[in-house]
């Protein structure tokens, strides 16, 4: 295993101000994901909130860095064994947030992020853990090997650090359930941030535009969508399907990603043109949200809040959403359509009825808009510092 920190990181911080070290393997957007978005769009506001900001993030082949407001510094791994790459380097960044001997770290948890572990004990550490689906996912537990090293990883990070950040209640109830954490350690922020435009902002065209933005990978349920478009097309001719989303690395998610390739092939001979378009990787995902005449998030599972579901709203589109993120708070009946059971059958009901019934759904997409509007990153940043100031304040 080949690992080399390329930029330079014995970075001198000033005085009279507090210095907080960022830990988080993936960053947004070398990695499109929410949990990369979230610690990349928290640093920039805790930057210009004048805290002194150290990131560490990792890189791949020819990955190169994001321009940032704050110092940003890259641990660059060979992809070999995916478990110990994690492992190392997770080792690393802890072995650099040591040496920078901050007030304070923030660690984005994956699953199977041990980095806390390797933090000197007269550092405090946060741990933003964005959900613990880990314990209910089928996919998560089919590699038992795995899913045991994550669970112990998860179990002892818990203990080590002196905070926990979660998104939403659910989150902090899956945390007491399953690990025993302490309730008094979580502090629920409540929301997300989202950026713009925060109007209604549409591209017109001939389509019936049905967008899903979202990782690929088998609890986004993508494969759920493409079965729902089969029974939308017969009822809606104009209709076209979107499927907007960053690649994994790990195996699982390449083959999902080819299988979702597949599928979509598969119905657009059935069409004789192309109606269903697949898009990894975009720079860009906004383009997309403005097409949508719908955005459909038909999740299974390891959700802590619903990023996208966020951004939809903020371009005051409908949203039709699976009942998780009812429980993680982005979404209600009063804002979004929500799911009674996740089959084919049920979500292409939906898409249809917004179909035929786009008045009411643009109604309902206004008070999603009216959310949004409340969910700035500012916010969530000054949440964060508020409890970096009470952890500092008790030591």
């Amino acid at each position: 295993m080949f690992l080399e920190v390329f930029e330079h990181y014995f970075f001198e911080f000033g005085v009279n101000v507090s210095k907080i070290v960022v830990i988080s393997r993936g960053w947004y957007p070398v990695v499109r994901g929410g949990a990369e978005r979230f610690i990349s769009r928290v640093s920039d506001e805790l930057a210009k909130m004048g805290y002194q900001v150290v990131a560490i993030t990792r890189l791949f082949g020819g990955q190169t860095l994001p321009k940032t407001s704050y110092q940003l510094v890259a641990v660059r791994q060979r992809l070999a064994l995916p478990y110990l790459a994690s492992y190392m380097f997770s080792r690393r960044a802890a072995k650099i947030a040591n040496k920078l001997r901050p007030n304070i770290v923030i660690v984005n948890s994956y699953w199977g992020e041990t980095s806390p572990l390797y933090i000197d004990r007269s550092i405090p550490v946060i741990a933003v853990i964005h959900d613990v689906g880990l314990f209910e996912s089928e996919w998560a537990r089919k590699h038992k090997f795995k899913h045991f090293l994550r669970v112990k990883a998860l179990e002892r990070v818990v203990e080590r650090v002196e905070k926990i950040v979660v998104p939403s209640v659910a989150v902090k109830e899956d945390l007491v359930r399953y690990l025993s954490v302490d309730e008094d350690k979580i502090s629920v922020l409540g929301f997300e941030g989202v950026d713009g435009p925060f109007k209604r902002v549409h591209d017109e065209n001939e389509c019936f535009d049905i967008v899903q933005v979202g990782r690929f990978a088998p609890n986004k349920g993508q494969h759920i969508t493409l079965e729902a478009f089969e029974h939308v097309m017969k009822v809606i001719p104009n209709a076209r399907l979107w499927l907007v989303g960053g690649r994994g690395v790990d195996v699982e998610h390449v083959r999902y990603l080819e299988r979702i390739v597949g599928f979509a092939k598969r119905l657009n001979r059935e069409a004789g043109r192309e109606v269903v378009k697949v898009v990894a990787d975009v720079e860009d995902v906004n383009p997309y949200y403005r097409i949508a005449d719908v955005c459909v998030f038909p999740s299974l599972g390891e959700e802590g809040y619903g990023l996208t579901v966020l951004e939809c709203m903020a371009h005051g589109k409908p949203v039709i959403v699976s009942s998780i993120f009812a429980r993680t708070g982005v979404a209600s009946e009063e804002r979004a359509y929500i799911l009674p059971s996740l089959t084919p059958e049920y979500v292409a009901e939906a898409i249809v009825h917004v179909y035929k019934n786009y008045g009411d759904a643009l109604r309902k997409a206004e008070k999603g808009l009216d959310y949004a509007r409340k969910c700035s990153w500012r916010r969530v940043a000054e949440k964060i510092s508020t409890i970096i100031a009470e952890l500092l304040n008790t030591r």
